[in-house]
Parts: C-alpha cells; sequence; structure tokens
C-alpha cells in the first residue's frame, strides 16, 4: 500500500477526520453523485470512468446503480432481509442462527446473547465485531463504535446508492469457527455469477485485521491468480488453496442465489464440509484484479436488456441530511 492510501486508511480511523470527510462527501452527493463515483474509480483505477460506453466490470457496476432499478439489491445487501431471499430461493439451510435484531444499540440484551456471537450492522459490509468470549466483552466500548457505524451513512463516499436505502439496524448471528485453525478466520469464497452462471472463484484467507491474502480459481479449480490478480497488490498470494468440501453446494447454490442479477458475488463459508452463506455482494471494493480481468468480467455483464430509469429519478430517491 503507497503512502498516500495508508495515510487515506489511518484518517478514515480519525473521528474529526471522519466526519469532515462526510460532510464533504454530503456535500458532493447532493451536488452530483456520480462525481464520488468518478473520484473514488479514479482514486483506484488511476482513469476515468466511461460513463458513456462502460467496459469493464466496475464501470458497468457503476452504469447499473445509476441507470436500472436496485431495490432488490438493497433488499439482498441488508444482512437482515437477505435471509428472506435466500430461504425463497431454496437455500435456507446454508443461512446461520440469528440471535436477535435490533433497530437501536441501547435495545441490545447481551445477557440473553450465547458467550459467543457476532455483531453486525445491516446496512453495510465488513462492520463486524467478533465475540469470542462473552465475558472478555466491553459492552460500553461496543455500544459506542455501533452507535458510530448506525449514524455512518454507508455508501455514501462512493456512491453506492443501493446501501442507502437500507435501514440501519444490528443483528446478531452464531460465529461461525474455523475447525481446522480454530487460531484462523475462516476462509471465504466468494463465486462471481453473471446471471445464474458461475464464473470463478475469489478465495479470501488468513486474514489478520485488515491484512488478507487472496487467490483465484476457475470453476474446475485450477489456479488463475497470476492471470486474474495484479501481482504488486499488498493482498496478492496465488496459494492453492484446498477446494472446500462442499463445493459443488456452493455452485448449486450460488445459481439460484445470482439468477436474474446481471452481475453479483455471492459469498460462502465450509465449516466441516457444510457450506454457509456469507452475503451476496452487487458493488464489490476493486483494485485487486488485473485491468485485463475486469474487462473479462466486464464483458460477462449484459446491459443492453436492461430496463432503464432515468438517473435523475434514481437519485431523487435518496435523502440524506447535511
Amino acid at each position: 500500500m503507497g503512502l498516500k492510501n495508508r495515510i487515506r486508511e489511518r484518517a478514515k480511523k480519525s473521528y474529526i477526520v471522519r466526519k469532515l470527510f462526510n460532510w464533504y462527501c454530503t456535500k458532493c452527493f447532493k451536488r452530483n453523485p456520480q462525481e464520488l463515483a468518478s473520484k473514488d474509480y479514479k482514486r483506484v483505477m488511476g482513469r476515468e470512468l466511461n460513463w458513456a460506453n462502460p467496459r469493464n466490470l466496475i464501470e458497468k457496476i457503476y452504469w447499473l446503480i445509476f441507470n436500472t432499478d436496485t431495490t432488490l439489491w438493497s433488499i439482498c445487501a441488508d444482512k437482515y432481509r437477505v435471509r428472506d431471499f435466500v430461504k425463497e430461493r431454496g437455500c435456507g439451510e446454508m443461512l446461520n442462527k440469528l440471535y436477535g435484531y435490533w433497530e437501536r444499540v441501547d435495545d441490545i440484551d447481551y445477557d440473553n446473547l450465547p458467550n459467543s456471537f457476532v455483531l453486525k450492522t445491516t446496512n453495510s459490509s465488513g462492520q463486524i465485531i467478533v465475540v469470542k468470549d462473552k465475558s472478555n466483552l466491553d459492552v460500553v466500548k461496543t455500544n459506542k463504535k455501533l452507535n458510530r457505524w448506525m449514524n455512518f451513512v454507508y455508501g455514501l463516499t462512493s456512491a453506492q446508492l443501493h446501501y442507502m436505502h437500507i435501514k440501519p439496524a444490528i443483528i446478531a448471528e452464531e460465529f461461525l469457527e474455523n475447525k481446522v485453525e480454530p487460531s484462523k478466520m475462516l476462509v471465504d469464497y466468494k463465486i462471481w455469477c453473471f446471471n445464474g452462471v458461475p464464473e470463478s472463484i475469489l478465495v479470501v484467507f488468513d486474514r489478520e485485521g485488515e491484512n488478507y491474502k487472496l487467490s483465484v480459481f476457475d470453476l474446475e479449480w485450477n489456479n488463475i491468480s497470476e492471470k486474474a490478480l495484479r501481482v504488486d497488490s499488498p493482498h496478492y498470494s496465488g496459494i492453492n488453496v484446498l477446494k472446500p468440501a462442499s463445493f459443488e453446494k456452493m455452485m448449486d447454490a450460488a445459481k439460484k442465489l445470482s439468477k436474474g442479477f446481471p452481475e453479483v458475488r455471492v459469498d460462502f463459508y465450509d465449516i466441516a464440509g457444510k457450506p454457509f452463506f456469507g452475503e451476496l455482494t452487487f458493488s464489490t471494493g476493486y483494485g485487486y484484479f488485473t485491468d485485463d480481468y475486469y474487462d473479462y468480467l466486464g464483458d460477462k455483464v449484459d446491459i443492453k436488456g436492461v430496463k432503464r430509469i432515468p438517473t435523475k429519478d434514481i437519485i431523487s430517491s435518496i435523502k440524506i441530511d447535511g
């Protein structure tokens, strides 16, 4: 990670800097939210986002956000409401246990939660608190962090508009443990799909805080990391991760859950040979694939047959304070 990006990441952890940045993004959003998307894209990719003729995966994702109905994206990106969607698609057995749902942090009933669990905000990605032993939990500190997350308009800074339609809430779910290596986080199997057709699997492993490693495999579990990933990325690994025992079940579920979406990433975990649903991701973080592979995945996204909605109508549906 370069010096500029390191400074940016540290700044995110400063409350004052975050408040100022959010204020700036709110002003930019009200003026032109596409400007925020363009700036984020240029920061990561080093070039302008082609709105008129989107080519690669990320350009087409932004095109879909600003030109189509993403109501179902909002439902499926909601960590709570997606559970009903998964059940409706016949994959309910892959959901982990739900212990609670709260719309206010002060309503969380810690006494009735088990010794280990995971807290998540429903309207975001990556805002997770893992509790392995409740007796060691600092409730005051935890609630303070959750309140900060709840008051942050997720999706604002990079114009991921579908997140901005999700009502902020908190859920507690079962803590899924790595049975093979309990000291390590679970391996994350992220299957890229295009209208019900899986294409490749991004594997995330050896997570430690904000650090993690990446490898990519095709549908036959051939390692295509050198082709797909930027070797200069700090997350590049290319290690031959073992194919999960539940791989075929993951693939079957990914087909069911991604049907009807021009693009979506379907995430799973494998626990002792059983697949567990992670999340549906429509607007991924980016910068780790090669330009050629982003173009390749972009070719899989068919936007010609998608019903368009005037961008002004989409933008006017977003209400933010500030």
